[in-house]
C-alpha cells in the first residue's frame, strides 16, 4: 500500500493504517485478521480522504459511498437488497437497542451513527463551521464504520 502508514503495536496484535483504513496483524504469523474504516462520516471538509485509499497497485472500491455525501441505515440496506447480498439485522451489541447490518456470507458489518454533524461553507467553498443533527428512528442513522473481523 505504500510508505506512509502509521503502525500500532500491541503485544499481539499490530495495526497498521494507511489513509483512515486499519488493518488488524497477528504480531507472530503477520496474519490480517481484520481491517475497517471507522470515519466514513461526511461531517470533515476532508471526507474524499477519509473514504479513498489506493496506489498504482490496488485501490479501495468505496461503492456507493460518495464523497461528502452521508450513508442512511435504509440505503444500506437498498443497495444490498439490490445486489442480492443476503444480511442480517443484528443488536449491535447484546442488550443494545442499536443495530448493525452484517452481511451473511462475507460477515462485512456496517455499523451507523445517531448523533452526526454537517459541514457548512460559505458561498467560496470556505469552512464556516457545523451543523449537529440527532436522529431517533433507526433508518436514518448514518454509516459509520465498514469492519470485516476474521471471528
Amino acid at each position: 500500500m505504500g510508505n506512509k502508514y502509521e503502525l500500532h503495536e500491541a503485544e499481539e496484535t499490530q495495526i497498521i493504517r494507511y489513509g483512515w483504513y486499519e488493518f488488524f496483524f497477528y504480531t507472530e504469523t503477520e496474519t490480517v485478521f481484520g481491517i475497517q474504516n471507522d470515519h466514513l462520516l461526511a461531517d470533515c471538509t476532508n471526507h474524499k480522504e477519509m473514504i479513498s485509499l489506493g496506489n498504482s497497485r490496488c485501490t479501495m472500491d468505496t461503492w456507493f459511498i460518495q464523497e461528502n455525501k452521508n450513508i442512511s441505515f435504509a440505503q444500506v440496506e437498498d443497495y444490498l437488497h439490490k445486489e442480492g447480498i443476503p444480511f442480517t439485522i443484528e443488536p449491535s451489541y447484546k442488550g443494545s437497542s442499536w443495530n448493525v447490518i452484517e452481511c451473511s456470507e462475507s460477515k462485512v458489518r456496517f455499523d451507523f451513527a445517531d448523533e452526526y454533524r454537517t459541514v457548512n461553507l460559505n458561498k467560496k467553498g470556505k469552512f464556516i463551521g457545523w451543523t449537529e443533527h440527532t436522529e431517533t428512528d433507526q433508518s436514518r442513522f448514518l454509516l459509520n464504520g465498514i469492519r470485516l473481523f476474521n471471528r
